[in-house]
C-alpha cells in the first residue's frame, strides 16, 4: 500500500482498502480547483475501475459524521433522475472521507481549450449541447419537503450577499476601488431590485456551479460532478453559467447560439411561459452570476492562494459587455459599475501569492 499526502492528508490505506473489501491499492493525490476538499485516486487489480477518495473538512466533515452529508443526497437523486453523476460507494465518516466513482481527468474545458489551440472550437459544442440538455433534466426535478437541495435557495438576501461578496473580495482589495457614498447608495438600490427580480424565479434545481471545470468528458459522454450545493434557483442560472463560461473562450455568436439551445430545453421543461421568462430573465442573471464569480476569483486567488484566478476576471466582464447588459432597472449595477472594472483590470503581479509566479495582465 502507497500513502500519499496533500494538504488534507487521506485516511489510513489500510482504512480505505476494508472500507472497499480489498487488500492492496495504491493511492495519487489529484489536483483540486478552488474548493477546500482534497482528491485523491484509488487504484487496485481487485477493482474493476479506479474510485476517487474525497477528503472533506469542517463543515462538509462534520455533516458526513452526523450521517447527512450534501454531496451523497444530491447524487443519489440525481441518478435516480438517468443524470450521469458519481456515486458514492463508501463512506469513511471517522476520517471525513467518502469514496466515489472515478469519471476520469478530463474536464469539458480541457477539451474545449485543446480545440481551441487548434482552431476547431466548434468540435467540442456537442458535448456544450449536451450538458444543456442536462439543464433540461435538473429542471424537471421537482422540490420535495425535507430535502437537503430544497430546504436553501437563491433568495433575496442570498443574491445581494453574493453581490455585496463581490465588493469585499474583489472591488476593494483587487481593483482597489472604493465605492463613494452616491455609488454605494446607487449599489445598494440597484442589488436590491436585481435581487429581488431574480429571487421571484427561484423554482427550479440549480447546480450553482454549473461550467466547465464541473463537467467530466468520459467514454465519450458527459458526467456532472461538485453537485453539493445545489438549491432553488431560477431556470437561467445554470443556463448562462455554461453559455457565458469565462473558462472558455467562445465567440459571442457561439454563446447566443448555445444559448438558444438552452431556451429550447427549458421549453421542452417548462413550456413556452417558462422559456418567455427565462428569456426576459437571462442578463439580469448574467450580470448577477459574473459579478459574483468576479469575488471569487478575488477570494481564491487573494484568501486562498489557490492560483491564479485573476486572469478570469476580464474574459468574464467582456461577457456582459458582449451581451448587453445595460438595464434601466439597475442602472448603476449594469453601467458605470462595469466601466469601472473595466478601466481596474489589475497587474496581477502585486496579488498573486509569493509562491506563485508572477504572470502579466495581457492588453485589454
Amino acid at each position: 500500500m502507497t500513502k500519499v499526502t496533500g494538504p488534507l492528508s487521506p485516511p489510513p490505506p489500510a482504512a480505505i482498502a476494508k472500507a472497499l473489501g480489498i487488500e492492496h491499492l495504491t493511492i495519487d493525490w489529484l489536483a483540486g480547483d478552488g474548493s477546500d476538499r482534497c482528491y485523491f485516486r484509488v487504484k487496485s487489480p481487485e477493482l474493476r475501475q479506479n474510485c476517487v477518495l474525497m477528503q472533506l473538512s469542517g463543515t462538509d466533515a462534520a455533516n458526513l459524521l452526523k450521517g447527512r452529508y450534501d454531496w451523497v443526497e444530491i447524487s443519489e437523486l440525481l441518478r435516480a433522475h438517468k443524470i450521469a453523476a458519481p456515486r458514492c460507494v463508501a463512506t469513511l465518516p471517522e476520517y471525513s472521507a467518502i469514496i466515489i466513482d472515478d469519471y476520469g481527468d478530463i474536464m469539458l474545458e480541457s477539451l474545449a481549450l485543446n480545440c481551441a489551440k487548434t482552431t476547431k472550437i466548434n468540435d467540442c459544442l456537442p458535448f456544450f449541447r449536451t450538458s444543456l440538455d442536462m439543464i433540461g433534466q435538473f429542471l424537471s426535478i421537482k422540490p420535495t419537503p425535507g430535502a437537503i437541495w430544497t430546504s436553501r435557495a437563491f433568495d433575496q438576501e442570498r443574491f445581494e450577499w453574493e453581490l455585496r461578496f463581490f465588493v469585499t473580495k474583489y472591488l476593494g482589495p483587487v481593483a482597489h476601488y472604493t465605492l463613494s457614498a452616491n455609488e454605494e447608495a446607487e449599489f445598494g438600490a440597484d442589488i436590491k431590485a436585481i435581487s429581488a427580480f431574480l429571487a421571484a424565479e427561484s423554482v427550479f434545481f440549480v447546480h450553482r456551479d454549473f461550467h466547465s471545470r464541473n463537467l467530466m468528458i468520459h467514454e465519450n459522454s458527459v458526467a456532472v460532478i461538485d453537485f453539493q450545493d445545489a438549491r432553488l434557483g431560477p431556470a437561467a442560472y445554470d443556463l448562462v453559467s455554461l453559455a457565458f463560461d469565462s473558462y472558455i473562450p467562445l465567440a459571442p455568436a457561439t454563446r447566443l447560439e448555445l444559448l438558444e439551445h438552452g431556451f429550447a430545453v427549458v421549453s421542452s421543461v417548462a413550456g413556452e411561459k417558462g422559456a418567455a421568462r427565462a428569456r426576459l430573465e437571462w442578463r439580469p442573471m448574467l450580470l448577477q452570476r459574473q459579478l459574483k464569480a468576479i469575488g471569487s476569483f478575488g477570494y481564491l486567488t487573494v484568501d486562498k492562494h489557490k492560483g491564479d484566478y485573476i486572469k478570469n476576471v476580464a474574459p468574464a466582464l467582456e461577457t456582459l459587455f458582449d451581451a448587453d447588459v445595460q438595464d434601466a432597472r439597475w442602472p448603476f449595477l449594469s453601467g458605470k459599475l462595469l466601466h469601472i472594472l473595466a478601466k481596474t483590470l489589475p497587474d496581477r503581479t502585486l496579488i498573486l501569492s509569493p509562491v506563485t509566479e508572477p504572470l502579466k495582465m495581457a492588453p485589454a
